[in-house]
């Protein structure tokens, strides 16, 4: 017994399945030798009645003569199908077979004036033709699917579901099943989805080996490497090494619900500039000299009529605004507040050691208006004119300075890069002066 013969016989019911096949054999073999006799002596009813007719031949003589012409197709494709059995083509017997099948269908019609009873006999006579040439042909297949020269018969599989869906991967699976008759519907299939992963893992593989070898050597060297290497075996040797733990890692941080909260608040805060009311942009695009400034609380009660200007009063906070991180752009258009805690204490009172404080400490100057004009004032006081510093790393720099927390950086940077256009704009235009001053004596 064959591997595939133990195959089918291991599964439930296969048994019973080739018994009842068996049957339907002997009985379809029984019904088309009935068949086949019926229609040849139609087609030779109407061989002989055509004889008698058109050309006149007696009747003795007229029923082998057609008996001849109607089984002689059917002779020279017997012998043309034990030829092809043999491995020949047998091209001529087949041609000649079927040049005479076509004579004796022609014959039937042409020899009856009644062309209905003309195409009936002709037709009778092209159907027995047919009907032992596909029994033939179905006996040549049976024949080398046995022997194995002929793939074995593929699942059914579905119109819509497979062909129409998925053609390339049902065409994939159908092929797979001809290879391997062990498999069947769903698991050529599930073959061809694997297969078509394994091609997919593949190729990547022999792209990012190609890149790291030919950055090592030569392009030819690494081409090599990559006909050389077993692909599927290092695609093993990575999946036994996956730090899956890692990866589930690095992706849960990136969905953390406390991480997405942050993100969607600073995307928020990126965007509102755009929709902030034109109050607030004529406020901050004010002139420095034209700003209100917030008055200051004496500090001892003083004669009105006395000319000479009040002490400085000391440095402090702008007052606490109800509009959260915006406070420092509109704390000009708001009534002084009272004198509220440096930036970043808390209510709660600390001790903190003086000692430890930076070096670099905003002025009082810095530390009043609004935060453009702070951000602005540092930059004049503590970055020279030449700095070589971008924008991002300015930024940093006045965040540090001024203790900004991350919604009042975002916006501080626009100020920055204000105030870096604005230095670039006026070393160009003194660059041009002193260029115009040397170029024009030249020119008296």
């Amino acid at each position: 017994m064959t591997a595939p013969d133990a195959h089918r016989t291991s599964r439930p019911g296969i048994v019973e399945l080739d018994a009842d096949l068996q049957r339907t054999v002997r009985r379809t073999s029984y019904m088309r030798q009935l068949f086949y006799f019926v229609v040849l002596l139609v087609a030779l009813a109407g061989q002989v009645s055509g004889a008698v007719e058109a050309l006149g031949i007696p009747l003795l003589w007229a029923v082998p003569a057609v008996g001849a012409l109607e089984l002689g197709g059917i002779v020279v494709l017997a012998n043309a199908d034990v030829r092809r059995r043999l491995g020949e083509r047998a091209t001529a017997s087949r041609v000649l077979s079927a040049a005479i099948a076509g004579f004796a269908v022609a014959f039937n019609w042409l020899a009856h004036e009644n062309k209905l009873l003309a195409g009936f006999f002709a037709g009778m006579s092209a159907l027995g033709y047919l009907v032992w040439l596909m029994h033939t042909e179905n006996q040549r297949r049976d024949r080398l699917r046995a022997t194995g020269d002929l793939p074995p018969t593929t699942p059914a599989y579905e119109v819509v579901g497979h062909w129409i869906r998925h053609p390339w991967m049902t065409l994939r699976a159908k092929n797979l099943a001809k290879a391997d008759d062990r498999l069947g519907l769903y698991t050529s299939l599930a073959a061809a989805r694997a297969e078509k992963r394994k091609e997919v893992r593949t190729k990547a593989i022999a792209k990012v080996l190609h890149r790291k070898i030919r950055a090592a050597v030569d392009p030819t060297t690494a081409d090599i490497a990559v006909a050389v290497y077993d692909l599927d075996e290092i695609a093993v040797r990575l999946a036994d090494g996956a730090d899956y733990d890692g990866l589930t890692a690095l992706i849960a941080a990136d969905l953390a619900p406390a991480r997405l909260a942050s993100d969607a608040r600073v995307i928020s805060v990126v965007d509102e500039p755009a929709r902030r009311p034109v109050l607030a942009e004529a406020v901050v695009e004010e002139p420095a000299e034209e700003q209100l400034t917030l008055p200051e609380a004496p500090e001892a009660a003083e004669a009105p009529e006395a000319p000479e200007p009040a002490p400085a009063p000391e440095p402090r906070e702008p007052a606490a605004s109800p509009l959260g991180e915006w406070r420092g752009e509109i704390a000009e258009i708001l009534p002084p507040p009272t004198p509220r805690r440096p930036r970043g204490q808390s209510k709660v009172t600390t001790t903190v050691d003086i000692a430890e404080e930076p070096t670099l400490t905003p002025t009082r100057s810095i530390r009043e208006g609004s935060l453009r004009s702070q951000v602005h004032a540092a930059l004049h006081e503590h970055v020279p004119d030449n700095d070589p510093r971008d924008t991002m790393a300015l930024t940093s720099f006045v965040g540090d300075l001024l203790e900004l927390n991350d919604v009042e950086r975002l916006t501080a940077s626009n100020y920055v890069r204000t105030w870096k256009r604005e230095v670039d704009a006026g070393r160009r235009s003194s660059v041009n002066g002193r260029h115009l001053q040397d170029v024009v004596p030249t020119k008296r």
